[in-house]
């Protein structure tokens, strides 16, 4: 990559940012301890200076001379300045001989340049304090600037030599995540492209880190996972719907073709009634592959509302009474308490209604067909048993895939569809379909665990 893309990216520039803030930061605070280191120190010289230039007024001279004589020699707290001046302005007494011209006579302290005490030429910072004695005379003390300057001088060269190591430090560390940052963008975007050009088995790279970008890959390659199972269930329903067609369109073909050489119109009407005997398979084949595709699909979900599995058994039954009295099946509708579901009830009823058509087709004359809906620990069950040939354990995990046929059902017509369609709707609402042994029979349960409240 090259360095100017690299000025280029939104790390980048969010490290200059960056940068930019630790600087302005560091800059505040490096004020705020200059302001404080270069008025402390004299705001305490010159409280001190007020209070001492007060009391030195009021002392006799001898008195004053000793203790000022004293405090130059050896006190801790020491001046640097010392003048005692009559009420003509000459001096008495002290190192300053004369006084510093446009020095107030108010006892309080005023920075002032005066001549260095070591004789040299030019001038030193000093803060002074002069105040007028009651004989008329003035007493003056200071004390030199030249270390609280020169501790000025020092902070403020730190902090100049700090600041360009800070955003020197700031920009470096903003370039590694930079560059880390736009390595594992890279990355992303080279697996994009290879998803676009075809790779549906590839995913985007994720991380240990868990952070922000590696959720949005998480995210995308789970969106990824979703868009490759939709896509294999539309290409499963293209072939489905090829394999199945093959057969009934191959007969057609046959019996046409056999109806148009046959001498009599009686064979030609026999041929077209069972092609369009086949072509009406086909097409219920069609339809069913259609609607469990939509179903799958989950076009319907956002339609879901309250209903109540025991009036969804009650509707199927009614539709399937009278068959069941054409074939003297003892039929029977054990739903008598509410089981409260979230769902399209339009859809439950066609999946109830898939498994009473099985077990009344499967079942005997005089057999028995049980249809029920109940809540039984907790859970949601809709169950449909019947005395019929039942299903082999081997079989069980089989019968709810597309176009499978049991052993003992394959001379009984059909589309192998209809436990399929069965299971897709039931597990768009979450229920779990499964198949048990009945002795006799076969006994199917589709089941869901219902919340606390339920």
């Amino acid at each position: 990559m090259r360095i100017s893309d690299l000025f280029r990216t939104a790390s980048f520039r969010l490290a200059v940012l960056f940068a930019f803030a630790v600087t302005a930061a560091t800059t505040v605070i490096f004020v705020f301890i200059y302001w404080h280191v270069a008025t402390f120190d004299v705001r305490r010289v010159g409280v001190r200076l007020s209070d001492e230039v007060a009391r030195a007024a009021a002392e006799p001279d001898d008195q004053l001379r000793r203790q000022l004589r004293r405090r130059l020699a050896s006190d801790l707290r020491k001046l640097d300045y010392v003048g005692l001046f009559d009420a003509r302005g000459k001096s008495v007494f002290g190192n300053v001989a004369a006084l510093p011209e446009g020095l107030p006579i108010d006892g309080a302290p005023h920075p002032i340049e005066v001549a260095p005490l070591g004789g040299g030429s030019g001038t030193e910072p000093a803060l002074l304090a002069a105040r007028q004695r009651p004989n008329g005379g003035v007493v003056l003390i200071g004390r030199s600037l030249y270390e609280v300057y020169a501790l000025r001088r020092l902070v403020i060269r730190a902090l100049a030599l700090g600041v360009a190591p800070t955003i020197l430090s700031a920009l470096i560390i903003g370039l590694i995540f930079s560059l880390r940052t736009v390595k594992r963008l890279r990355s992303i975007n080279e697996a994009i492209l290879r998803i676009i050009q075809g790779d549906l088995q590839d995913r985007l790279p994720v991380g240990p880190w868990k952070d922000d970008v590696d959720n949005i890959a998480s995210g995308v390659n789970l969106m990824l996972d979703e868009i490759v199972r939709l896509l294999d269930q539309i290409k499963s329903v293209s072939d489905n719907i090829a394999h199945d067609l093959r057969a009934p369109l191959s007969i057609t073909r046959m019996s046409l073709e056999r109806g148009l050489a046959a001498p009599a119109e009686k064979d030609l009407r026999a041929a077209a009634n069972r092609a369009l005997a086949e072509l009406d398979r086909a097409l219920t084949t069609v339809t069913a592959l259609l609607r469990i595709s939509e179903i799958e699909l989950g076009r319907r979900r956002h339609e879901f509302v309250p209903v109540d599995l025991a009036e969804v058994c009650a509707t199927a039954f009614e539709l399937y009474e009278p068959l069941a009295e054409a074939k003297s099946i003892s039929f029977t509708l054990d739903a008598g308490r509410p089981v409260p579901l979230s769902g399209d009830h339009d859809l439950l009823v066609e999946a109830v209604a898939n498994l009473i058509d099985n077990a009344l087709k499967f079942g005997p004359e005089n057999g028995v067909v049980c249809v029920s809906a109940s809540v039984v620990s907790g859970r949601a069950e809709v169950a449909v048993c019947d005395n019929g040939p039942g299903v082999d354990p081997s079989e069980s995990g089989e019968i709810f895939k597309r176009f499978y046929r049991s052993k003992s059902a394959r001379s009984i017509p059909g589309t192998g569809l209809g436990l399929n369609l069965a299971a897709t709707i039931f597990s768009l609402h979450g229920l779990d379909l499964k198949v048990a042994d009945n002795h006799p029979g076969a006994r199917f349960v589709a089941s869901q665990r219902l919340p606390a409240s339920s």
